[in-house]
C-alpha cells in the first residue's frame, strides 16, 4: 500500500537525481568551452611574448648594422 510519503520520498528522489544530471551537464559544457578558451588565451599569450622578443631582436640587430656602417665611414 502507497502513502502520500511514499509518493513525495519518490518525487523527491527524482528530483534530485534529475537535479544531479543537469548539474553535472552544465559543469561539462561549463569547462568544455570556458577551459578551451583559458587554454587559448594562455597560448596566444606565449605567441605574443615570442613576437615581441623577436621584434626586440630584430631592433637590435638593425641597431647594430647602423653601429657598424657609420664606423666604418
Amino acid at each position: 500500500m502507497h502513502t502520500a510519503g511514499d509518493s513525495n520520498l519518490l518525487y523527491l528522489v527524482f528530483g534530485t537525481l534529475i537535479g544531479i544530471i543537469l548539474g553535472l551537464n552544465i559543469a561539462f559544457l561549463y569547462s568544455r568551452f570556458f577551459g578551451n578558451r583559458a587554454k587559448t588565451e594562455t597560448k596566444l599569450r606565449a605567441e605574443i611574448r615570442e613576437l615581441e622578443k623577436r621584434l626586440r631582436q630584430k631592433d637590435d640587430y638593425i641597431a647594430r648594422a647602423i653601429k657598424s656602417i657609420k664606423e666604418e665611414r
